[in-house]
């Protein structure tokens, strides 16, 4: 069997890393074991790669994964049906349903905050970056730039408020 050429394999990488939060997020949800949770998302990787080939992509990926991963949790349930289990089918196809549209809004609003980060000035991604990305305490931060910390937390808050209202216009959701 040869390997898939390279564009399709990165594709497949960047969206499964970007809705990896949202397949865990469900299968801890119907195992209750992070443990568990990890082995289906490894499962449902293989698989979803596997089907790659069929995705549409006019479709939400998250959305088509999530199709994927309702059967590998039901896979799993029934093999552990020996095990006393919190949910029943019943409960766990209630948890599918329910599942999707949020993963679905996940997925508009990761997109809005991507596109909302462009509308930064590069001082504020590059706070933003360094606080969320590289983990950086507030006054790590404010050393580096022999600034006070109060200057951070300013230079946070502007560009927290900026994303927020950027995001709220972009789903056209109503502002507090």
């Amino acid at each position: 069997m040869s390997e898939p050429p390279a564009e399709p394999q990165l594709a497949f990488t960047r969206l499964f890393v970007a809705n990896q939060a949202a397949f865990q997020g469900y299968f801890v949800a119907i195992t209750h074991d992070l443990h568990a949770a990890d082995d289906l998302l490894q499962d449902l990787a293989g698989r979803l790669w596997k089907k790659f080939g069929t995705y549409d992509d006019g479709r939400p990926f998250v959305a088509w994964g999530l199709g994927f991963a309702r059967l590998v949790a039901l896979e799993w349930w029934r093999a552990q049906q020996r095990k006393p289990l919190p949910l029943d089918e019943e409960t766990l196809e209630a948890l599918s349903k329910e599942a999707l549209p949020h993963a679905e809004q996940q997925d508009s609003r990761r997109e809005a905050l991507h596109e909302c980060m462009k509308s930064l000035t590069d001082h504020q991604r590059l706070t933003l970056h360094q606080r969320y990305q590289e983990d950086r305490s507030v006054g790590e931060i404010a050393r580096s730039r022999e600034v006070t910390e109060m200057a951070v937390y300013k230079i946070l808050k502007h560009a927290h408020l900026s994303l927020l209202g950027c995001i709220q216009k972009s789903l056209h959701l109503p502002r507090p």
